[in-house]
């Protein structure tokens, strides 16, 4: 099995917490949590931003 370079492990990783925070979202916006709405948007944008540095590096 081959081994994964560093920068598709960080890419699969800011897939899963890009992921994350867009399912997160929906139900936190319908339900009015302001906290919750938040959160989810914090993950989208470190998901895309740790997404974004990974493929820079590839």
């Amino acid at each position: 099995m081959s081994e994964l370079s560093p920068a598709q492990r960080t890419a699969t990783t800011a897939k899963v917490i890009l992921g994350t925070g867009i399912a997160a979202w929906p139900p936190a916006f319908m339900h009015g949590s302001v906290t919750a709405s938040m959160l989810a948007a914090l993950l989208m944008a470190f998901g895309g931003g740790l997404l974004m540095a990974a493929r820079r590096v590839a």
